[in-house]
């Protein structure tokens, strides 16, 4: 027999997951997750760099990271985290200049971050041993650090199927039915229930597969249908990420987000290559005045760079050598003698859904009377996790925010560019 969802949540990456742990830790029953790729292959929460700040310049997405960092640290062993620090780099006096000011908001909410002279950060980090004329000044965030986003995941689905989160693997949303019905201001539109296409089992790993088709083409191959059904619910969450704007779409809702490819290596360094004194193992995330930024993982140095010139799409190939060669390697060689020689090993890339305003969407959707919406964090999903999914569980559960207020996230916010919540220090 199906069971009705109280609350049907469409994505379960990390902020699905979250989104589905927390309600249930409140109480809520009868939650159900449904996702393509649960197991995470092309999800962009498994697929990123693994940094966790809370070092932003906007109050909401600074208390949402502060408190998730509080939760990874409660749990540091269980996550993977290590509080490693931030050193972000300035090469640009307007961006250093701003920098420099939203230290006082971010030191108000017990960040502890640092101004540091290019002497005091070529000091503390002697790596940083080639073009420092460059470098303006520095700040860093010694509360930051570095975590596993693969057991972030784990951990939120662990804790809700314990507490009864049914999770379908497998599965894609085709189609939603809606109704009218009477709301404080009018009518209103209400999400009876969706469609879904159960997808057929085969290797998702495979570029051609068809896991990866209907990623990309947002449509399912007729030989690859097992099954279709109808799941009614009496609340429906769009936490999609980089696909939102493809569930939005369907039921007549207009969505500014933009998925953008991100691509991510590992690097081999030989202790021989590196100065006396140099050990990379013990530094955290580095951001240098090119965009590039780097951190140890495990044996290697994961390093990315976002491409200022790449096109919006959904495009998961990794370009291999040639982004090594064109982007990551003249910057680590330019910034660090550690990286003269370096090698490229492999690399990856995932999807950043990004907004107008490089924030996150969360809230209820303007129109409709059980829909919700938590998606398109620009990157940061992971290491907002815990705050966004304590917020809008309180909204679903209650109509209220709670401890968390969200509502400078809400879509509404893009029709009025005074009200955007601009991030300017993203990566």
């Amino acid at each position: 027999m199906t069971t009705r969802p109280n609350v049907l949540v469409v994505g379960g990456g990390v902020i699905g997951t979250s989104v589905a742990w927390a309600l249930a830790r409140r109480g809520v029953a009868d939650v159900e997750v449904v996702d393509l790729d649960l197991a995470g292959i092309y999800a962009s929460s498994e697929l990123n760099a693994g940094g966790a700040r809370a070092t932003w310049w906007q109050p909401v997405n600074i208390e949402t990271c502060r408190a998730t960092l509080d939760l990874f640290r409660a749990h540091a062993g269980a996550f993977g985290f290590r509080e490693a620090g931030y050193l972000w780099l300035y090469g640009d006096a307007a961006l250093h200049g701003r920098a420099l000011e939203k230290r006082a908001l971010q030191n108000a909410a017990g960040l502890g971050v640092e101004a540091l002279s290019p002497g005091e950060a070529l000091e503390r980090f002697p790596v940083l041993d080639r073009a420092t004329e460059e470098i303006l000044g520095a700040t860093y965030s010694p509360r930051d650090g570095l975590v596993n986003p693969n057991a972030v995941r784990a951990w939120y689905r662990s804790g809700a199927e314990s507490r009864g989160v049914r999770f379908r693997n497998r599965h894609y949303v085709a189609g939603v039915k809606t109704s009218l019905c009477a709301g404080v201001a009018g009518s209103l539109r209400r999400i009876d229930s969706v469609d879904v296409i159960e997808v057929e089992r085969g290797d998702p790993v495979d570029e051609g597969g068809v896991l990866r088709e209907i990623l990309t083409t947002h449509r399912v191959p007729v030989a690859a249908i097992r099954a279709e059904l109808r799941i009614p619910c009496d609340a429906i969450v769009n936490c999609l990420g980089a696909w939102s704007p493809i569930f939005a779409a369907k039921i007549g809702v207009s969505d500014v987000t933009e998925p953008v490819r991100r691509q991510i290596a590992l690097v081999d360094v030989q202790p021989r290559d590196r100065p006396a004194g140099v050990e990379l193992a013990d530094l955290g995330m580095i951001v240098d005045t090119s965009g590039l930024y780097f951190h140890p993982e495990g044996p290697y140095v994961l390093a990315g760079y976002s491409n200022p010139d790449e096109a919006p799409g959904f495009d998961f190939r990794y370009d291999g050598d040639a982004f090594f060669e064109t982007h990551l390697w003249p910057r680590l060689a330019h910034r660090a003698s550690a990286f003269e020689r370096c090698g490229h090993v492999r690399g990856w890339s995932g999807l950043y859904a990004v907004t107008p305003d490089r924030s996150g969407i969360a809230g209820r959707v303007g129109g409709f009377a059980n829909l919700y919406e938590a998606h398109s964090f620009t990157g940061r999903g992971v290491m907002q996790s815990y705050g966004i999914a304590s917020g809008m569980a309180a909204l679903i559960e209650t109509g209220d925010w709670g401890d968390l207020d969200l509502s400078p996230l809400s879509r509404s916010r893009f029709a009025d560019p005074a009200r955007w919540v601009q991030e300017d220090l993203h990566i």
